[in-house]
C-alpha cells in the first residue's frame, strides 16, 4: 500500500522495513517542508497497521485510526469539554467535510477557520477513544497531524500517552516545523525526514490527486521548490498573470524606471509578504532561463517565452547574472527569515535591479 504513495522513496522502504520485520516503533515523526507528502505516509502506514486493505486511505471508515489535527475552540468552551462539545452545528458540519476531503484524498489540506492549535482536549480523546475501542487485540493508530501546533501543555499530555504506550497502539505525528516539538516527545519517536519532491513526482500529485491538467502541472512542479503545496499555491495566483507581470517588473528595474517597476510590484504585492517571495523567486527562475539561453541550452521553466528570453539577453546581455542571481537569492533568504517592511522589501529589490544594469 505504501508503494501507492508517490515519491519519499526512502522514507517509505524503511518504514516497510521495520514494519515487515516487527521492528516499527510505537512512536513515529514523519518531519520536512509543508507538501512533501507527510500526512499522506502517515495515513497509509496507518492503514497498513490497522489492517485496512483498501487502496484508498480513507481514515473516516476505519475506527482503529484517530486522526487528530487542530480545531477550532468553542463559545465558552473550557479544556474539560470535548473537542466538539462548544462548535456549533454548522461549523462542525463543515469541520466533518474537511474530514471527509481528507480521507477521499490524503495529499489534501485541510482548511479550518481559527483552528490555530492542537487543543489540550483534543490530546485528553486519545485515552478516551484508546479505552473504548472495542476490540482491544486489534492495532490501533493515532495520527497527529501538524503537531507542532500542539501547546505545552497539550504536548505534556501527549507525552503521557508515549511514555507508555497501550499495546498495539502506534502514533504516528507529522510536522513542518519539528523543533517546535519538545525534545521528550522526540526521544520517544523514531525520526524519518522528508526530502523535497522531483518535478515528476509534483505533477503526477497534481494531475492524479487535484485533475491538474498535465501542461499546467509540470509548469508549476518546475518552481514549486520541492512542494506539490508551493505548486497548488502557483495555480491559484495564476501563472500566467505573475510571469508576465515579473517580465515587465524586470524590464523597468534594469532600466532604471524606478515608478513604473513599483507599479508592476504594487499591482502583484499588496499585503502579503508571501506574494512579494514568489515575483522575487519568478524573477530568479528568469534570469536562470536567460543563462541558460545565453549558453545555448533549451529553456527549462519558461520554454513557451524562448523568443522573449532570446530578446532579453539581446539588450541585457551584458548583466552579471551570477551576482544578480545571488543578490536576489539573499534577498529572498532576508525575507523569509526576518520581518522587514514590505515597501522597504519592493524599495530593495528595484534599487538591486537598477544597480547591475550594464546595457549593451
Amino acid at each position: 500500500m505504501l508503494s501507492t504513495i508517490i515519491g519519499q522513496d526512502f522514507v517509505k522502504n524503511s518504514l516497510y522495513l521495520l514494519l515487515h520485520n516487527k521492528k516499527l516503533p510505537h512512536g513515529v515523526i514523519l518531519f520536512g517542508d509543508e507538501g512533501l507528502g507527510k500526512d499522506a505516509v502517515a495515513l497509509m502506514l496507518a492503514n497498513l497497521l490497522s489492517g485496512f486493505s483498501s487502496g484508498t486511505p480513507n481514515f473516516t471508515e476505519n475506527i482503529n485510526i484517530k486522526f487528530i489535527t487542530a480545531f477550532p475552540r468553542g463559545k465558552n468552551e473550557t479544556d474539560s469539554d470535548g473537542p466538539f462539545d462548544k462548535i456549533p452545528a454548522s461549523e462542525f458540519e463543515k469541520i466533518r467535510t474537511e474530514l471527509r476531503k481528507k480521507g477521499l484524498n490524503p495529499y489534501y489540506k485541510i482548511e479550518i477557520p481559527n483552528a490555530n492549535d492542537i487543543k489540550i482536549n483534543s490530546i485528553r480523546e486519545i485515552q478516551k477513544y484508546l479505552s473504548l475501542t472495542p476490540n482491544s487485540s486489534q492495532t490501533r493508530v493515532v495520527i497527529i497531524s501538524n503537531a507542532d501546533l500542539m501547546n505545552e501543555t497539550s504536548q505534556n499530555a501527549l507525552l503521557k500517552n508515549l511514555e507508555e504506550p497501550p499495546d498495539n497502539t502506534f502514533f504516528i505525528l507529522t510536522t513542518n516545523n519539528i523543533i517546535n516539538l519538545r525534545e521528550t516527545i522526540r526521544s520517544r519517536c523514531q525520526e524519518f525526514q522528508f526530502a523535497p519532491l522531483t518535478e515528476n513526482e509534483i505533477a503526477e500529485i497534481l494531475q492524479e490527486h487535484f485533475n491538474i491538467s498535465h501542461d499546467e502541472a509540470h509548469v508549476v512542479s518546475s518552481i514549486a521548490e520541492g512542494s506539490y503545496s508551493k505548486a497548488l499555491k502557483l495555480i491559484k495566483t495564476d501563472v500566467n498573470y505573475f510571469l508576465e507581470k515579473t517580465i515587465s517588473t524586470l524590464r523597468y528595474g534594469l532600466a532604471g524606471k524606478y515608478y513604473s517597476c513599483l507599479k508592476e510590484l504594487n499591482e502583484m504585492v499588496t499585503k502579503e509578504e508571501k506574494d512579494f517571495q514568489l515575483v522575487i523567486s519568478f524573477i530568479i527562475y528568469w534570469l536562470y532561463e536567460l543563462n541558460l539561453s545565453r549558453n545555448n541550452l533549451i529553456p527549462h521553466y519558461f520554454s513557451n517565452y524562448r523568443e522573449t528570453i532570446e530578446k532579453f539577453n539581446s539588450k541585457y546581455g551584458q548583466i552579471d547574472l551570477g551576482k544578480i542571481i545571488s543578490d536576489c537569492e539573499a534577498l529572498l533568504n532576508k525575507i523569509k527569515n526576518t520581518n522587514v517592511n514590505l515597501n522597504i522589501l519592493k524599495f530593495r529589490l528595484i534599487m538591486l535591479l537598477s544597480s547591475v544594469i550594464k546595457i549593451k
